[in-house]
C-alpha cells in the first residue's frame, strides 16, 4: 500500500512531476543545504533539551525560555512521536504494512484529564509570512485518532528564527471533515497514478528542483 505524509501530499500539490520523479521513481533527491542542516541541528538540540535535559548549544540558548515553557506544559510530553493511520481512519503503527497516512509531531503533549493535546512544530525559516497550518490540521487528526480521550488539539508553529508563532485549534467535531479533506488530497494522487499523468507546475521554485533539465523543460539554473 502506498503511504502518504504531509510533506508528500504537499509535494504533489506543488508539482506532480517533481513528486513522481522524486518520490515514486526516486530518480532524484534533494541535496542538503545550509538551511536544512541548520534546521536539523535545531530540532535535535530542542529534542535533547526536552527529553534528556541536555543544555542548549551556546548559539541556541536564546530559545531556552521557549523550551522551558514547553517543558512546563501539563501532560505527557513526547518528541518525534511516530503516528500512523489506516485507510479506514483507525490508528496503527508508523511502519505498519497497512499504514496509509503518517506523521511525526516535533513535540506532542497529551493531557487526557483535560481532554486536550498540544502539538508543536519548530520552523527555522526566516519568516512566518507563508506559514502553512495544514500540517497542524493533519497532525491534529492523527492525534485524535490515536487518543480517543482528546477532544481539542492546540497547535503551534514556532518560527524560532523569525521569533513568531502561529496558533491553531482543532476539535473532535471537526475530525470527520478533516479526514475527508485529506482523503481527497490522497485520492488526487491516486487518480494521477491510475492515468499515469504527472503534470508539472512551473513556478519560481523550479530552479531549486532536484529534477534535471533533460526530464523537465521548466528546470533551469
Amino acid at each position: 500500500m502506498a503511504t502518504y505524509s504531509y510533506s508528500a501530499i504537499k509535494d504533489f500539490q506543488g508539482c506532480a512531476r517533481r513528486y513522481y520523479q522524486v518520490r515514486v521513481l526516486r530518480r532524484f533527491r534533494s541535496q542538503p543545504t545550509e538551511a536544512t542542516l541548520y534546521g536539523e541541528r535545531v530540532h535535535k538540540a530542542f529534542e535533547l533539551y526536552l527529553t534528556e535535559g541536555t543544555p542548549l548549544p551556546e548559539d541556541l540558548q536564546r530559545h531556552e525560555s521557549l523550551m522551558k515553557t514547553i517543558a512546563s506544559m501539563s501532560g505527557v510530553l513526547s518528541c518525534e512521536l511516530k503516528l500512523g493511520m489506516r485507510k479506514d481512519f483507525t490508528p496503527c503503527a508508523f511502519d505498519a504494512p497497512e499504514v496509509w497516512i503518517r506523521g511525526i509531531p516535533d513535540v506532542l503533549v497529551i493531557n487526557e484529564a483535560k481532554h486536550m493535546a498540544r502539538c508543536i512544530d519548530f520552523k527555522t525559516g526566516k519568516s512566518a509570512r507563508f506559514a502553512d497550518t495544514a500540517q497542524l490540521e493533519l497532525m491534529a487528526a492523527l492525534v485524535m485518532v490515536h487518543y480517543p480521550a482528546v477532544a481539542l488539539v492546540k497547535g503551534l508553529l514556532a518560527f524560532v528564527v523569525a521569533g513568531n508563532v502561529v496558533k491553531t485549534e482543532h476539535t473532535r467535531e471537526q475530525l470527520p471533515d478533516i479526514l475527508s479533506r485529506w482523503a481527497g488530497y490522497v485520492d488526487r494522487i491516486g487518480n494521477a497514478t491510475d492515468v499515469n499523468t504527472w503534470n508539472p507546475t512551473p513556478s519560481g521554485l523550479c530552479k531549486f528542483c532536484p529534477v534535471s533539465q533533460d526530464v523537465c523543460e521548466y528546470r533551469s539554473g
